[in-house]
C-alpha cells in the first residue's frame, strides 16, 4: 500500500516537473527585429499590435514553439505591409529588416542568415491623393497679378496668397472670361 502511493506521488512530482520544465522553455524564446537603417515600423502578432522604437528595435518577449506569421508596416503609406511566416523551435529568432535595392523589405536571419521574403498585395502608394492644390482666386490689376491658392497636405490645409507685379512699361493683359 506505502509502495503504491510512493509511486503515484512520485510518477506526479515527475510529471510536475516535466510540465514545468516545458513552460519554462517555452517562456525563454522570443523574437527581436531590428531595422537596418533605423526605419520604425509597427508589427502584428496574433491580434496583438507592437510598435518599434525610434531606432527601429523591437522585442517580443515569451513566445511558445509553434509556426507564426507577423505582418509588418511603415507610417505614412511610404511602403505596403508585408507578411512574414517564420517558425520558433526552442531557442529566440532575431531578424534584420533591409530594404533591398528593389525596393522590397526582407526578413534576414542573423545567425543562419536565410531571407524571408514578405507577400504584400498589389499594393501603390497614391501619393497625389494626400496633397491638393486648389486655386481660390486670381485679378489681374494694372499693378500686376494677384494670386490666391489652397494647399491641402494631409489634414493640414494653407492658404498662400501670390502677387506677381507688372513690369513698368508693359501692359497687364485682362482675362477675358466666357459667357
Amino acid at each position: 500500500m506505502f509502495k503504491q502511493s510512493y509511486i503515484k506521488t512520485l510518477l506526479a512530482g515527475m510529471g510536475f516537473w516535466l510540465m514545468t520544465q516545458a513552460a519554462a522553455a517555452q517562456s525563454n524564446n522570443f523574437l527581436y527585429i531590428q531595422s537596418e537603417n533605423s526605419q520604425p515600423y509597427y508589427l502584428q502578432l496574433r491580434g496583438n499590435n507592437y510598435s518599434s522604437n525610434a531606432k527601429g528595435y523591437l522585442l517580443i518577449p515569451q513566445l511558445g514553439n509553434g509556426d507564426y506569421s507577423i505582418v509588418i508596416g511603415f507610417a505614412g503609406d511610404q511602403y505596403p505591409e508585408y507578411t512574414y511566416s517564420f517558425t520558433v523551435e526552442n531557442k529566440p529568432k532575431g531578424y534584420s529588416l533591409k530594404l533591398t535595392p528593389e525596393g522590397e523589405w526582407i526578413l534576414k536571419d542573423m545567425v543562419s542568415m536565410e531571407e524571408i521574403r514578405g507577400i504584400t498585395s498589389e499594393y501603390v502608394p497614391n501619393k497625389s491623393s494626400s496633397k491638393h492644390v486648389q486655386k481660390l482666386l486670381e485679378k489681374v490689376a494694372e499693378n500686376g497679378i494677384n494670386q490666391v491658392y489652397r494647399v491641402k497636405n494631409g489634414s493640414k490645409a494653407d492658404t498662400i496668397v501670390l502677387f506677381i507685379p507688372a513690369i513698368p512699361g508693359t501692359a497687364v493683359r485682362k482675362k477675358i472670361s466666357k459667357q
